[in-house]
Parts: structure tokens; sequence; C-alpha cells
């Protein structure tokens, strides 16, 4: 599917969703660095349009990519156990105390504003 451009304006309004973070890491963004992420992928069906798209960093958007929220959040979940599986510096790293894991679930800083702070409709159906 092609993507639309968008209106000054509504990169604007992307931009405010999250008073000027990254809607998935919650890092500060600023307006020239922002990527605009489709909360549902063009790819899998999602719609171009301003209540699909949050504001993020480029990290996050290069790999959120393609996933849905929920499959971001299960890749995010995975990285100690990937880094353990595939970095011996890593296992050093945690034998001599030098990285503390935490296995929490994954929250995105849009799931931390109170509702209307950010857009409503982020859940996929």
């Amino acid at each position: 599917m092609k993507r639309r451009k968008l209106t000054k304006i509504e990169r604007w309004e992307i931009y405010d969703k999250c008073h000027g973070y990254c809607a998935y890491c919650g890092s500060p963004l600023e307006y020239k660095d922002m990527q605009v992420d489709h909360v549902i992928p063009l790819y899998n069906g999602g719609k171009d349009e301003i209540d699909n798209i949050l504001p993020a960093c480029r990290s996050c958007n290069h790999y959120k990519s393609t996933l849905s929220l929920d499959g971001f959040r299960r890749m995010i979940d995975k990285i100690p156990s990937t880094l353990y599986r595939d970095n011996a510096t890593y296992r050093v790293g945690l034998r001599f105390g030098k990285i503390m894991e935490n296995r929490w679930k994954t929250v995105f800083y849009f799931e931390t504003l109170e509702e209307g702070q950010c857009i409503e409709s982020t859940t996929e159906k």
C-alpha cells in the first residue's frame, strides 16, 4: 500500500500526541527527528490515517517495522534471553554483576499516559 504524504499540520499533530517523546521507548524526540509509525502496520492491513499513527524514534520505528504492538512487545521482552544465547560478553557481564537484567513485561510510553493524553485507538482489533 502506498503511503500518503502527511501535511505539516498532520505531522505536528502526530508529534504532539506524545508530547515530544517516542511513543514506544519514551525518549525525548526532536520534531525534525520524528518518524511516523503505523500502530497497525499498512503491511498488515492498517489504515493510513492519523488515528493509526504515532511518533517514533528512528530505532523504535526500525525495530517495530511491520510487527504488531504485541509482536514488538514480545521481541523486546525476549532481548535478555537472545543476548544471553548469542553474546558471550553479555554472559560475562551478568556473571560479574556489570549487567542487571529485568524480566518485567514491556510497557510502551504511550501506554503510561493518562487516557486522552495520547491517541485512544492504539489497540489492535
